[in-house]
């Protein structure tokens, strides 16, 4: 099964971060990787998002304890 691709807006969206925090994250190693789409078109793997946001999850929880 192939991975949706979730475009930058969706993803803001979704973390619930601005424009500026999203490319700000990017360059964070442990971000998920952009996928060109096209020349000025980028994506990111919903499976590696889901990840990333699950590792996060569990982080923050543990900082709380």
């Amino acid at each position: 099964m192939m991975d949706k691709l979730i475009r930058p807006k969706e993803l803001q969206s979704i973390l619930g971060i601005s424009e500026a925090t999203l490319y700000r994250r990017m360059k964070d190693p442990d971000f998920p990787q952009k996928i060109r789409i096209s020349k000025q078109a980028i994506g990111f793997k919903s499976s590696e998002i889901e990840e990333f946001i699950e590792a996060n999850q569990e982080t923050q929880l543990e900082a709380v304890q």
